[in-house]
């Protein structure tokens, strides 16, 4: 089967064939048909991620048509068309019996990362990872639920604690982003969208932003306590993963606000000033990917139109290195998506 293969960091994948996968007893094959890429991509490509170890194909945003499963599979069946959660995990540990499947304790590996993932024709996943998908669902759409729109729906409604009425602002509206401002309006939230791309910001409004603040060119700061009155917000949702943003992020907050950390930097921590946190009885939390539950979720919100996944373009399997370099200009409106 044909299939992008990372064999050296911070160099172009290759195409070729490779063999097909064996399907295993409570595990399935899916013919791929759609992969979204995102800046973990990018991570993992350049060798910032220290568990991936190489050769391995990449690609964790995967949506498919189940092509074979295996012994003792009774979730799914063959042609059920698919959205794949790239967890595996054990389903035993207390965080998979309480429904944080996210933060398994025992964790097999990742699809695209750890394991062989959706950039080739054929990927084998735990069938319990599959989840269905409805007809009024594209592939290339569903491909992108079980991150770009389930990792930001899992942190605003699984970790922000937010409540209708509240002011939020989204740092960072690229492919997370869009579609937590999505997220944040349905949920009644006032939202404000922070970014250094005028592109990124004009499509935050279109799709239910406020206000709209290029960091690039003036003072955040200034620029969110003259939407809100001088205030400040109840929540910062940081989806930029860049240390210093996150730490000018917190002077958004008004007293016994609650900042969201989504994105992350491989190598450079996040500092923060412990009187700063106490004098105004901050929060930070943090937000890892999204549960089995948030993507069910997820796909009722999108059939519901609720939210509406973004896609600037789908390219062939073939163009994948392509595709990886629009990728790094940072200037990709919501996805870029590999049709396999």
């Amino acid at each position: 089967m044909k299939a992008a293969v990372l064999k050296q960091f911070n160099a172009p994948l290759s195409i070729e064939d490779i063999p097909e996968p064996m399907v295993e007893p409570g595990w399935a094959l899916v013919r791929v048909k759609a992969c979204g890429l995102c800046g973990t991509d990018l991570k993992i490509s350049s060798g910032a991620m220290p568990n991936v170890k190489i050769p391995v194909v990449p690609g964790h945003e995967i949506a498919g048509e189940v092509l074979k499963v295996g012994e003792g599979v009774t979730n799914i069946a063959p042609g059920d068309q698919v959205v794949v959660y790239t967890y595996v995990t054990c389903g035993r540990c207390r965080e998979c019996q309480e429904g944080w499947d996210n933060l398994c304790a025992n964790l097999g590996g990742i699809l695209g990362s750890t394991l062989n993932g959706g950039d080739a024709e054929i990927v084998k996943a735990p069938a319990a990872n599959l989840i269905p998908i409805t007809p009024q669902i594209s592939f290339e759409q569903a491909a992108i639920l079980a991150d770009a729109i389930a990792t930001p729906y899992h942190a605003l409604r699984r970790r922000a604690k937010v409540e209708a009425g509240q002011t939020i602002v989204i740092v960072g509206v690229g492919g997370l982003g869009l579609h937590a401002v999505q997220i944040a309006s349905a949920l009644g939230l006032h939202v404000l969208a922070v970014d250094v791309e005028q592109s990124h910001l004009d499509m935050a409004v279109k799709l239910g932003a406020e206000f709209a603040i290029n960091s690039a060119v003036g003072d955040p700061l200034e620029a969110i306590f003259k939407a809100t009155g001088k205030r400040g917000v109840d929540v910062v949702l940081e989806l930029s993963g860049y240390p210093e943003a996150a730490r000018n992020a917190l002077s958004f907050l008004l007293p016994r606000g609650r900042m969201v950390l989504v994105g992350y930097h491989a190598t450079q921590p996040f500092e923060v000033s412990s009187k700063t946190m106490v004098s105004k009885e901050l929060e930070i939390c943090a937000s890892r990917f999204c549960t089995r539950q948030d993507l069910v979720e997820v796909i009722e919100w999108v059939d519901a139109g609720k939210v509406n996944p973004i896609i600037q373009e789908t390219m062939p399997l073939s163009q994948i290195n392509q595709a990886y370099q629009k990728l790094k200009s940072g200037k990709v409106l919501g996805r870029l998506v590999i049709q396999i």
